[in-house]
């Protein structure tokens, strides 16, 4: 993002420059899969089929965002897995300050057992949400 002078507004953002460089390396690769279950499907924001790896990504924002992108990582966990075509998952927590570092988020996820076949990546960098424009009341 600061490479390419950019602050980002949300997960979007991110995860479309995420996949830009990704297609350098892995052309034709990169997409959005589709996980399927019996009942439900899911969806992680980047699949690379040739090398069975999707990536979450999660945009925070205040330290509650923060956790609350944790807890959504915990529920992708039990939804993406036990599906031989996606073994590797990474989830990606872009934070616009240092509510976390790497080491607590890698030892959270030794807490709560997280499955082994994910690996967090914690990036700082600059960032905002836009503020929504309000609907005019009549």
């Amino acid at each position: 993002m600061k490479s390419r002078g950019l602050t980002p507004a949300n997960e979007t953002e991110i995860t479309k420059q995420i996949r830009e460089v990704l297609q350098f390396a892995f052309p034709g690769e990169v997409r959005v899969p589709t996980i399927e279950k019996q009942l439900k499907s899911y969806k992680p924001d980047i699949g690379v089929a040739a090398l069975m790896a999707a990536v979450e990504v999660k945009f925070c924002t205040t330290a509650e965002e923060a956790r609350s992108a944790l807890d959504g990582i915990y529920a992708d966990m039990k939804g993406y897995t036990g599906r031989d075509d996606w073994r590797s998952f990474y989830a990606v927590i872009y934070m616009t300050e240092a509510f976390y570092s790497q080491a607590d988020v890698d030892r959270e996820f030794r807490l709560v057992k997280a499955e082994y076949s994910w690996k967090p990546y914690v990036v700082n960098g600059a960032g905002q949400r836009r503020e929504r424009k309000k609907q005019p009341t009549s």
